[in-house]
């Protein structure tokens, strides 16, 4: 698919730089807003909770997320363009364009869903085989990944339905558009001009897993990244992989309240890897991912 802009595309060394300052300056900035809301990054990071600071930290995580990842795409892409903030022009440059195929969206999240097996499984093997295996600092990510588990289901918990739509749009609407706006619009877009798609698709997807600074997610993340930056590759349109992110992330959302407010107390989900009957159903949804994709792609081709 031929991209109207590329020929104004920054270089790959340019592209980089300024992701890689992104993902130093925004946990910074993260950091100072959730500072000046009254919080301690320290009480969280040691398990002390975040209490009743839900409303000023949900709001410094969107206006961090808004300002340090959408803001700096949207006035790069109308920069390079030489065109004004949300011109067409600009947000073509990024992917946002019309024509949006429900089809392509709806094959696209199925195969989202019938990934999660695999990246349940791959997370599981790492918690029942790679994290013991790494003696302190295995028991480190363990540690760190539990205390940030108690703290997203903190931050997730609504006891209204006004609350709900809150924690949805700080959890699932606005990282969506926001990431996507800076890895596919932005940096995988560019990319494109100096390598193959496929290699864009992958070192933008990993630079993804790395920006969400979890050592146990990384791969997970990684698998997620990949897929979504496939998506957008082969359709071209922002839109599509929005639309995947905000799913998986809503789908994570209502798992995680209909889990309670504790996710990881009172059971072990690594069992599972243990059943027959798990790896059936992992294959069965591999099988049934292939299938999707295979209709994806053709109809992605025939658009």
């Amino acid at each position: 698919m031929m991209d109207p802009v590329a020929v104004r595309r920054p270089s790959f060394l340019f592209t980089t730089l300024f992701l890689l300052a992104t993902m130093v300056l925004y946990p910074v900035a993260g950091a100072l807003l959730f500072s000046l809301a009254g919080g301690s990054g320290e009480a969280v990071l040691g398990g002390g909770g975040i209490g009743g600071l839900l409303g000023p930290l949900r709001m410094a995580q969107a206006s961090g997320q808004l300002m340090m990842l959408a803001l700096p795409v949207l006035l790069l892409a109308a920069w390079h363009v030489r065109a004004p903030l949300f011109s067409l022009e600009s947000l073509r440059f990024l992917g946002v364009r019309g024509g949006f195929d429900w089809r392509l969206a709806g094959f696209a999240v199925a195969g989202v869903f019938l990934l999660q097996p695999l990246v349940f499984t791959v997370a599981g093997l790492q918690n029942l085989f790679l994290w013991p295996a790494l003696g302190a600092a295995g028991a480190e990510v363990v540690r760190q990944q539990a205390v940030m588990e108690v703290f997203i289901a903190e931050l997730a918990h609504a006891g209204s339905v006004g609350e709900f739509l809150v924690v949805a749009s700080v959890l699932a609407v606005v990282p969506a558009v926001t990431e996507e706006l800076l890895f596919r619009g932005y940096v995988q877009g560019n990319y494109t001009r100096s390598m193959r798609p496929f290699s864009a698709v992958l070192l933008t997807g990993t630079m993804f897993a790395f920006f969400h600074m979890s050592a146990a997610n990384l791969l997970p993340l990684a698998l997620l990244g990949w897929y979504i930056g496939y998506i957008y590759s082969r359709t071209g349109n922002l839109a599509v992989p929005v639309s995947v992110h905000f799913v998986n992330n809503m789908a994570a959302l209502l798992l995680l309240l209909s889990a309670g407010s504790s996710p990881v107390a009172g059971s072990d989900p690594e069992l599972l890897l243990f059943k027959v009957w798990w790896w059936v159903l992992l294959l069965l949804s591999l099988w049934l991912f292939i299938w999707v994709m295979r209709r994806f792609s053709a109809i992605a081709s025939s658009s």
